[in-house]
């Protein structure tokens, strides 16, 4: 049956989009029309940006204010601005550091001269972080400009069937996305941020089983579904089927013990469908809603209580004095080490994934009040807001524990007494139970820029998740609100401004994702109505 071309989402191209011609035409047709939107909103941008040519480097403690100078990195070292760009990039996501590396793919991409767009896509990027990081406007100028190209070759490539396959035009649309999450100046980079994850999506759909065989395939391929599915769970919507099958199918290609990541990805995708069915009314009544996610937590639970050794991780107790912890990096008196990025990054997926279904409980049963609902397969309504409230007060501590290890605290190990962590529920105490406390110290001994940013990165969304799952007092929000400022001015994220801001101004993060919020803050919007209109959401 021949595929009618001007639906390219039929039936028969869901087994076979590759190959089908209503398909291609209507991707190429999606990315050409994001691409020039984002093209124009870039040029409008970088007009509006002067050319200064003094770089002030911001103090290592400077949260506000910003009177140290320093000269332009290009006006004192011999190497053009572009190489320490991708230097930083590499330094500080594709190097395998003492954490693992966060985008190792890049290493062989990058070394071949086809490949320009992922060069141009990682200049772009490098240059908007050490623009932030160096108050720069004229490296983000420069950056813009990389950016564009980059986004003009990606959206050729995507006209080309074997090029539209390659890992280089994924990964470039990963580099673009970075950009966006680095030069983030109004309240419209989040939207831009999420069509280029749908743009990454479509990508992965079309690009089949084949890409899983390769290294940087599989490796784009599990980076890239995290955050799709997560974007997918905050918008409440639906993941197309293919993705989970590839991810079934991912775990055939893993070494030993990382298809663990497989098998948490097939019950989160689960949980962004059951939130896209809520909200379209496909699932409305209380008790299903219940139902479906305790089904997915208990599904969630079984794939950590069978964790492997190697992706467990320890719980470092800080030594005490006069009952109060000695270090001011960590909130309360734990904190935790993983093997790597990756393995951190899994279990603050977990955290997140709980963190979400236990809310749809406490709504579920709070809608209609516990006394209407009686039991829930043999459960009291009232233990079960109990229970779920406990679990997200512990999936908290818990996410604010691992921010250590991503920002790079530093501490002796001679007063520190290290245990094995209970990974099914956790270890770490409430930070509600401690005083406020500075967020982490960054360290210096990672890199030369600092710690390496993929920390700040990949702890970014779970922090922000934290401080909004309704378990966080106002203490613990300033301190995320602190962490995340840490992060963005010292590691060159501005997204991570944005949330601080966010926080400060007390605006729900999913907010950001309203029609309103949206509208406001279009061109000629101002900032200040779209927060105000996206607080009354």
């Amino acid at each position: 049956m021949a595929c009618d071309q001007a639906k390219p989402s039929c039936s028969q191209c869901i087994r076979a989009k590759v190959d089908c011609p209503g398909y291609r035409t209507g991707l190429e047709c999606k990315f050409r029309d994001q691409s020039r939107d984002v093209i124009r909103k870039a040029q409008r941008q970088a007009k509006r940006e002067s050319g200064d040519t003094t770089i002030r480097k911001r103090p290592a403690n400077e949260t506000r204010s910003f009177d140290a100078l320093s000269p332009a990195p290009s006006s004192t070292l011999s190497h053009p601005m572009e190489e320490l760009a991708k230097g930083f990039i590499f330094i500080n996501y594709i190097a395998p550091g003492n954490r693992g590396a966060y985008m190792p793919y890049l290493s062989t991409l990058t070394k071949h001269a086809e490949n320009a767009v992922v060069n141009d896509a990682l200049s772009a990027a490098g240059l908007a972080a050490l623009s932030n990081i160096y108050m720069s406007p004229r490296l983000m100028s420069t950056a813009r400009q990389y950016y564009m190209s980059a986004l003009s070759q990606t959206s050729h490539a995507l006209n080309t069937t074997v090029l539209c396959q390659k890992d280089a035009t994924l990964a470039s649309v990963v580099l673009l996305g970075m950009f966006e999450v680095m030069a983030c100046s109004d309240g419209m980079f989040i939207s831009r941020y999420m069509k280029h994850l749908d743009g990454a999506a479509t990508l992965i759909e079309t690009r089949g089983s084949e890409q899983l065989t390769r290294p940087e395939g599989l490796l784009l391929f599990s980076q890239l579904r995290a955050q799709i599915i997560l974007s997918h769970i905050y918008r409440q919507k639906y993941t197309a089927p293919i993705i989970g099958q590839l991810s079934r199918e991912a775990a055939t290609y893993r070494n030993g013990d990382d298809a663990i990541v497989d098998r948490l990805s097939s019950v989160t995708i689960q949980l962004g469908d059951l939130c896209a069915a809520i909200k379209d009314g496909t699932v409305r009544q209380p008790v299903e809603i219940i139902r479906a996610a305790i089904r997915l937590d208990a599904d969630v639970m079984s794939i950590v209580s069978t964790i492997p050794a190697s992706w467990n991780y320890d719980t470092v107790n800080v030594a005490l004095a006069r009952g109060e912890p000695t270090l001011d990096s960590v909130l309360g008196a734990q904190y935790h080490i993983y093997r790597d990025f990756t393995v951190s990054s899994f279990w603050n997926n977990y955290r997140s994934a709980r963190l979400v279904l236990r809310e749809l409980i406490v709504q579920a049963i709070g809608s209609i009040g516990g006394h209407s609902l009686g039991n829930i397969d043999g459960r009291e309504p009232d233990g079960l807001v109990r229970e779920s409230q406990q679990i997200s007060r512990q999936l908290v501590s818990d996410i604010c524990a691992s921010v250590p290890f991503h920002l790079g605290a530093v501490v002796e190990d001679s007063p520190l007494d290290r245990l094995t962590s209970d990974t099914a529920v956790g270890s770490s105490p409430s930070p509600n139970h401690y005083q406020y406390l500075a967020a982490p110290l960054l360290s210096s001994t990672s890199s030369p820029f600092g710690i390496p940013a993929a920390g700040g990165f990949t702890i970014m969304w779970p922090l922000l998740i934290a401080a909004n799952s309704g378990y966080a007092s106002k203490q613990l929000r300033r301190w995320i609100t602190d962490c995340l400022t840490k992060i963005g001015r010292s590691m060159g994220i501005n997204q991570a401004l944005a949330m601080a801001q966010l926080l400060r101004d007390g605006v729900d993060s999913r907010a950001w994702l309203s029609s309103k919020y949206r509208l406001r803050a279009m061109d000629g919007g101002t900032i200040d109505e779209a927060e105000a209109e996206a607080r009354q959401v």
